[in-house]
């Protein structure tokens, strides 16, 4: 078996991060190796060459580009150009829902408690209705 941290690790057959005995360290996993090798044409031929490490390939930190130091009449009209923030309108209160009514439908599948229903048609007869009607009417139409 090759070395680990390297894409002949990864062709051999080391395949997870977990296989790896690179792994949580700070060199290559075989398949991080083998990724490389795939888009990195300098790394590829460092490993042809046979020259190349296991070590992750380190960047550069990014500069951030410093302020320069602007004049008063400057600073003036930049305050100038800037937009006026516009203040946002305050959320709406959301519309209240109607409840459902006792000996629907609606009631049923809200309430669900035939001896809560305060109505002489309660909500169950009203939920069995619909569900014959609904049937009825497919029926109907094919």
């Amino acid at each position: 078996m090759s070395a680990h941290g390297t894409p002949q690790g990864y062709t051999d057959g080391c395949r997870g991060k977990s296989e790896c005995r690179n792994h949580r360290t700070k060199l290559m996993t075989c398949i991080e190796a083998h990724i490389r090798y795939q888009g990195d044409y300098v790394y590829r031929t460092a490993v042809d060459a046979g020259t190349a490490t296991a070590a992750k390939e380190v960047y550069a930190a990014v500069k951030v580009p410093r302020l320069v130091a602007e004049s008063r009449s400057q600073a003036a009209t930049r305050a100038s150009r800037a937009k006026p923030k516009v203040a946002k309108a305050p959320k709406k209160e959301p519309k209240p829902r109607p409840k459902a009514k006792h000996g629907t439908a609606s009631g049923y599948k809200s309430f669900a408690r035939p001896h809560d229903c305060p109505s002489e048609f309660t909500c169950n007869q009203a939920a069995a209705l619909a569900r014959k009607e609904y049937h009825h009417a497919r029926k109907a139409a094919a």
